[in-house]
């Protein structure tokens, strides 16, 4: 099961979406959905969070 995040912040790119979320342990997570389609990318990722880049 997921623990609950908070959404820090969603901007707009020339690459895509790129969204912040804090994980309730407390650690970052950045997810990029490219604009163009295909696979996201994810820096930081929690354990406690098995969530895709599309799922953020």
């Amino acid at each position: 099961m997921s623990e609950p995040t908070t959404l820090v912040s969603r901007h707009l790119t020339s690459d895509g979406v790129v969204t912040w979320t804090r994980c309730a342990c407390g650690r970052l997570r950045m997810d990029l959905v490219p604009a163009g389609g295909g696979q996201g990318l994810a820096a930081g990722p929690c354990p406690h969070r098995a969530v895709s880049p599309r799922g953020a």
